[in-house]
């Protein structure tokens, strides 16, 4: 009902109105652009409550967590990706020698 209403108002508005049409585009764009967003968010709590459930299988459960951790990574300060960057060598390092070994 809500889109039939919306179709019938942009035709109305397209034809009355000279910036009718791109009026009505954007506000189309808008809707979807929005419904986007909606439908992300619900994903994502789907997802959080499959993992707290224990519902995921094996590779589902890593590609949460890794996605989990890279939306953590995005908010900390240049101070700590320096310490994490630098124990990350250090395991390389590591992992190097007893490849040599």
């Amino acid at each position: 009902m809500f889109v039939f209403i919306l179709m019938i108002t942009g035709a109305v508005v397209s034809f009355l109105v000279p910036y009718g049409t791109v009026i009505v585009i954007g506000v189309i764009l808008g809707l979807v652009v929005d419904n986007y967003r909606n439908t992300l968010y619900i994903r994502e709590d789907i997802r959080s409550i499959k993992k707290h459930l224990g519902l995921m299988n094996n590779k589902e459960a890593e590609e949460y967590e890794f996605e989990k951790q890279w939306s953590q990574q995005e908010q900390l300060t240049s101070d700590e990706i320096r310490v994490i960057n630098k124990r990350i060598e250090a395991e390389l390092e590591k992992e190097n020698r007893n490849k040599k070994n």
